[in-house]
């Protein structure tokens, strides 16, 4: 994402690169802060009742769940605002994380970190392996 963000960013030329720059940056990186800011939340109550059988409960799983997806939601806004582009995928993991908030409220902290690793890694190695020929185009290899 930063490679094409910066060509485009390089192909833009006068007002057009200046207004394309302050939202996709403004409207794309609020979230991703926030995203990141929620989630630490979330892993520090993971964190404190690590040892517990207690359910997670809403508050961290909502922190938890909530911040990665509030975060990919800002990829999302930043990847359409620079390339007029939707990532199915992204989008997908945004509702699959929201869905399972109330699932990871109800179980221990470390099932409930479990479970969003499962999602995460899901989302990594479908991004992976359908961008690979993107990402070498974009290194200028073959």
């Amino acid at each position: 994402m930063p490679l094409a963000a910066a060509r485009r960013l390089e192909q833009a030329r006068g007002q057009a690169r200046t207004i394309l720059a302050v939202e996709a940056y403004n409207l794309g990186h609020f979230p991703i802060v926030a995203g990141v800011v929620l989630t630490a939340l979330g892993i520090e109550g993971i964190a404190a009742h690590a040892s517990d059988a207690e359910p997670l409960g809403v508050f961290y799983a909502a922190a938890l769940f909530g911040g990665l997806a509030t975060y990919l939601a800002g990829q999302l806004l930043f990847v359409q605002r620079m390339h007029m582009a939707l990532s199915v995928v992204r989008l997908v993991a945004v509702g699959v994380l929201l869905a399972g908030i109330p699932l990871a409220a109800l179980v221990p902290p470390l099932a409930a970190l479990a479970l969003l690793v499962l999602i995460l890694t899901a989302l990594i190695v479908v991004d992976t392996v359908r961008h690979t020929d993107l990402r070498r185009q974009l290194r200028g290899r073959s």
